[in-house]
């Protein structure tokens, strides 16, 4: 399924999804009790592809390093994640467990922000502020975004992160 996404198939029906595993329909629901337990196996295995190209990255750096490492993760993680983000998208309003992962990795995406600009954050004026500063980081980074660049405007990888170093840090200012 996640190879099919890949291709650009967003809606992979049973049969093509046998056909692609090289095995019946009967068989991948002898595996997979109906279409939910199919999501959810398909995106823990996407979890699994996409945290593993997390980086951990140390808030004692200095913020310039610390932009550039976490839009290095960040790039390559939302590159991996949007062939089947696009899909995801798409059948979210129809099942739980597609939108409770989808909450899921934005929460996910949301505390990586967190964790690496905790000091930014902590030097807030308030906690409504630092909502504020977290909501526009988190904004600025995230896959929606991603995708507005790179698809709808067109901008090619480098551009894309570009502009995102920039929306980081003018928030960040």
């Amino acid at each position: 399924m996640l190879d099919l996404y890949e291709e650009g198939d967003v809606k992979p029906n049973a049969q093509r999804i046998a056909a692609r595993a090289g095995v019946s329909e009967r068989t991948i629901f002898q595996h997979f009790h109906d279409r939910e337990a199919l999501f959810a196996a398909v995106a823990d295995r996407q979890w699994e592809r996409v945290s593993a190209l997390a980086d951990v990255i140390s808030p004692d750096l200095p913020l310039p390093e610390r932009i550039d490492a976490f839009l290095r993760a960040r790039v390559r993680q939302l590159e991996v994640m949007t062939p089947v983000r696009r899909a995801a998208i798409l059948t979210e309003p129809f099942s739980g467990t597609v939108a409770a992962q989808l909450r899921a990795s934005r929460d996910h995406g949301r505390r990586q922000v967190e964790d690496v600009f905790a000091n930014e954050l902590s030097g807030c004026a308030g906690p409504e502020d630092r909502a504020q500063l977290l909501a526009g980081l988190a904004s600025a980074t995230s896959w929606n975004t991603w995708e507005s660049l790179r698809d709808h405007q067109g901008l090619s990888k480098i551009e894309a992160r570009e502009v995102m170093r920039r929306m980081i840090a003018a928030l960040l200012s």
